[in-house]
């Protein structure tokens, strides 16, 4: 069973795994991968170019506000 995190559509953002077909996912999900992968790192500087609509790359996925 996936949690609720992964499947509530409240505030939607964007996910691919080749940059060129997005699909719709929960912002708190993609929030919660790039908080997980970059927690370590610039996480403020990610944050602040997610937001600003960019791309940002986690692992082998790629998330981006919609």
């Amino acid at each position: 069973m996936m949690s609720d995190v992964f499947t509530k559509q409240h505030e939607l953002a964007l996910c691919s795994v080749d940059g060129e077909n997005w699909f719709d996912i929960s912002e708190t999900a993609a929030l919660f991968c790039i908080n997980g992968h970059y927690l370590l790192k610039e996480l403020d500087a990610v944050l602040d170019h997610y937001n600003k609509g960019h791309i940002v790359p986690v692992e082998y996925m790629l998330y981006r506000k919609k």
